[in-house]
């Protein structure tokens, strides 16, 4: 099985879905995932259904319709969190920790956060007015071909190109650059982060690090539109928080979460990490 390292390298988001339906075992491995999700750096656990599509419109009378962006996915995994300002930070952190073990599991998946119909997912999860519904993400096997449309979407948005090391993480402030050391294990951590992927590949973290300690801050894109109730560049960040903590973890490096903001610069702040 890939590593975690491995797994964020090699992902992809697939967007064409072979129609041959997954195992037992394989799905009970999915739902085993989404029973026990990871807990967000804020403190939320999200929450998330594996949904088959033939069997919900069946009982449920919906569609799942994603606009035409998905071709042939018979499986989608839904999800919601509790509303609060950090909300989205801890549901792409967790449903990213999921997509990597899919990854590793040789399954293929996508980011999908404004382009579904989210009345549909709200019928099936039961949210509460307290809930929100961030992102969704189809799951199954990549067809052999790419549709018109996927090769169009990942002309539009390649995830495959990612700004250099040095624009996204910085000593002491933003006038400092790092300059990647594959030595270095916590550069290694960093070199994840800067692979995770993003609403419209903005990729609007940056990382400032002083003494022992990682400041992650959110760059925002007036171009990146948001959803009703779903801040998406959050959802980055999230998504960003899960690959360094896997990095951290596959390195057996020690540390944890800390919310006090250093300062450092005038981007808004999300949250620290202190390495042990």
């Amino acid at each position: 099985m890939l590593s975690f390292a491995e797994a964020i390298k090699v992902r992809r988001s697939i967007r064409n879905y072979d129609q041959k339906p997954l195992e037992d075992n394989l799905l009970l491995k999915i739902n085993l995932l989404l029973q026990s999700p990871t807990k967000g750096p804020f403190g939320n656990t999200p929450r998330f259904i594996l949904i088959e599509k033939p069997e919900a419109r069946k009982k449920e009378k919906v569609k799942l319709g994603t606009y035409g962006f998905i071709s042939n996915a018979a499986y989608f995994i839904g999800g919601c969190v509790e509303k609060f300002e950090f909300s989205e930070v801890d549901y792409g952190y967790s449903l990213e920790r999921i997509i990597i073990e899919l990854t590793r599991l040789e399954l293929g998946t996508c980011w999908i956060g404004g382009t579904f119909k989210r009345k549909d997912y709200e019928i099936l999860l039961k949210t509460t007015q307290t809930e929100t519904i961030p992102c969704i993400s189809p799951v199954g096997y990549k067809a052999k071909k790419k549709s018109l449309r996927e090769r169009l979407g990942l002309t539009l948005t390649d995830g495959s190109k990612r700004n250099p090391f040095e624009m996204h993480f910085f000593e002491n402030n933003l006038e400092n650059p790092m300059s990647f050391n594959p030595e270095d294990k916590y550069h290694q951590a960093l070199e994840l982060v800067r692979r995770a992927p993003s609403a419209v590949n903005k990729q609007p973290w940056r990382v400032i690090k002083k003494d022992n300690k990682y400041h992650f801050f959110l760059l925002r894109d007036k171009n990146v539109g948001n959803t009703k109730n779903t801040d998406l560049q959050k959802v980055d960040l999230g998504i960003a928080l899960a690959h360094f903590k896997l990095g951290f973890e596959e390195q057996f490096l020690n540390g944890k979460w800390h919310i006090k903001n250093p300062e450092l610069c005038e981007l808004e702040y999300i949250i620290s990490w202190i390495a042990e």
